[in-house]
């Protein structure tokens, strides 16, 4: 979306900043799996990251999700750089620059009691009664002040590994076998987030998004399909799949259909003989014939529990 919005569009900052955060939240989370891996009990137990579930029509995403034979753990993972101060009466989270700027954050807590509550109703649909905890983790190793210990663990993402250790596990409500089953239950369960197409999600004509197929060597949308290749008329390079990026480009900004037609308008490709091949090569599965003929994006789904 950034890449191919237009300079002047009047969103382009905000769709920055949301990228900004987007990759802030994704790298604390990769951090927080990096820290889990140190976390190898004896008794047998199940992880599941970044997992999304529905109950009753609501959804829940959970960053990370533990089970052992006596409890299950929710980690939400933050990751802010500044200093944080968590208040009392009423529990507050507020983030403070070092210009000491102060700017109140949503509730981590609330969050995580939420996921809790619906998470343990998922369960005894399913006839399983198992306390279901969360904890809070930073992926920062910024200063935080707490005025007074909340009723949920707050800690940095290098210190879950420790206090994980540190937790009793007893009594056993759930066996090796039940905790295999359950976690591919919630694995077959989990619906992939779907933002796409982004241009409906952010309120953007789609007028606004440059077509073409982007060169993998010079960024530019100079790319043109001559003598059975693809060229950059700006550096020169010659390329064969760059034109499949383009297509995932579409399905996720534009819409989730394509016609041969919208095709060649994004590609800036002239043959619709050619646009067929070119189709037929890529992650495409053609619907229909003729006039109603169209293609969808193949999506893959690999996302097995640990």
């Amino acid at each position: 979306m950034e890449r191919r919005l237009r300079q002047d569009n009047q969103n382009r900052q905000r769709i920055k900043e949301k990228l900004y955060y987007l990759e802030a939240g994704y790298g604390g989370e990769c951090q927080y799996d990096k820290y889990i891996t140190e976390f190898k009990p004896r008794y047998p137990h199940a992880i599941l990251h970044d997992v999304t579930l529905i109950h009753d029509g609501i959804y829940f995403q959970m960053d990370s999700l533990l089970i052992t034979p006596s409890f299950i753990i929710i980690s939400e993972v933050k990751n802010i750089a500044e200093k944080i101060i968590v208040k009392s009466n009423p529990l507050q989270f507020i983030k403070e620059y070092t210009s000491g700027q102060r700017m109140p954050l949503r509730n981590p807590i609330t969050e995580v009691e939420r996921k809790n509550y619906l998470l343990e109703n998922w369960l005894l649909e399913k006839n399983i009664k198992i306390p279901v905890e969360g904890l809070v983790a930073f992926a920062y190793n910024n200063e935080m002040q707490i005025e007074e210990k909340p009723n949920m663990e707050i800690m940095f993402t290098y210190d879950v590994p420790a206090h994980l250790r540190s937790l009793a596990v007893n009594p056993e409500i759930l066996s090796g076998h039940d905790i295999r089953s359950l976690a591919y239950e919630i694995y077959k369960s989990h619906m992939e987030f779907n933002p796409f197409p982004m241009t409906k999600r952010f309120d953007i004509h789609p007028a606004e998004i440059i077509p073409g197929v982007i060169c993998s060597e010079c960024g530019k949308f100079n790319m043109k399909w001559e003598s059975r290749k693809w060229k950059c008329h700006s550096c020169g390079q010659d390329g064969k799949d760059e034109y499949k990026a383009a297509i995932e480009d579409w399905f996720m900004l534009i819409k989730n259909t394509m016609t041969n037609r919208e095709f060649r308008y994004f590609t800036q490709l002239e043959c619709r003989h050619v646009a067929k091949h070119l189709l037929g090569k890529a992650q495409t599965k053609l619907i229909g014939h003729g006039r109603n003929a169209h293609y969808e994006f193949l999506m893959e789904r690999n996302r097995q529990p640990k």
